[in-house]
């Protein structure tokens, strides 16, 4: 899906290309904001990305919502695989682990990531100068900025795809809980929330809290309702929310 027309001749901003497992999303940035954007059903498309945006001046690659697990980088170092199945069970041997750094989130934490490409990387094929990026890890950097400044002593943001939901919970403090689920069906996602809570003797219905999602998803998606029964502030996000799925790599646009 194309929304607009791109000079690649003329293009000379940021290319941020992400990947679910099954479509290829698309962002083109330039100095006045989102120039085009896309979803692509085959990931054979990348080539011709490759040549559409030819005079990108960067590409940034990122899986989304994938599976992973967050921890103090000097524990993690070495052992990143072992962490990985120790948390979510055996990972997709035909896939790597990434590890992305952030002293945003306290001093030397890292994000694991799971089914990353090996050898046979398509997206670096296709764009030998793009670089791996986390958009799972923007993404609780820019939702851990907002809690803090927000006036509600806890902030849960919930982005949601067709099939996988990435879900994050905050405090004045910092982030207390991330977790990626396919569990999206009937109250999947709701209940991974409220026990969230639960583990740390919070009661959810009586703390104060500001529930965000973004994603695919509309006012009156059920999920929405579903929340409302158990928080008095639920909002869809505003901002590229015509984004649909795709909005989350705009978390890299920095």
């Amino acid at each position: 899906m194309v929304t607009g027309a791109t000079d690649p001749n003329a293009f000379d901003g940021t290319l941020l290309i992400g990947w679910d497992g099954e479509c290829v999303h698309w962002i083109a940035l330039d100095s006045n904001g989102i120039a085009d954007h896309g979803v692509d059903a085959e990931i054979g498309s990348l080539t011709e990305l490759s040549h559409r945006f030819s005079g990108a001046a960067a590409v940034k690659l990122s899986l989304l919502r994938p599976v992973c697990s967050l921890m103090p980088a000097a524990v993690a170092e070495g052992i990143e695989t072992h962490v990985l199945g120790l948390q979510h069970g055996p990972q997709d041997h035909t896939s790597i682990s990434r590890t992305f750094l952030s002293d945003r989130l306290g001093e030397g934490m890292a994000l694991i990531e799971s089914g990353h490409f090996g050898s046979e990387d398509l997206f670096l094929k296709a764009f030998p100068l793009g670089q791996w990026t986390s958009s799972t890890l923007a993404a609780i950097e820019s939702g851990m900025n907002a809690a803090r400044a927000a006036a509600s002593t806890h902030t849960v943001h919930v982005d949601v795809a067709d099939g996988r939901a990435l879900m994050m919970r905050f405090d004045a403090s910092g982030l207390r809980w991330c977790s990626v689920t396919e569990d999206v069906a009937g109250d999947g996602i709701l209940y991974h929330v409220v026990n969230s809570f639960h583990r740390e003797d919070v009661d959810p219905t009586a703390a104060q809290c500001r529930v965000v999602f973004s994603g695919g998803i509309t006012e009156e998606a059920p999920i929405v309702h579903q929340f409302k029964r158990f928080f008095e502030a639920v909002e869809l996000a505003s901002a590229h929310a015509e984004l649909g799925e795709s909005g989350l790599l705009m978390h890299l646009a920095k």
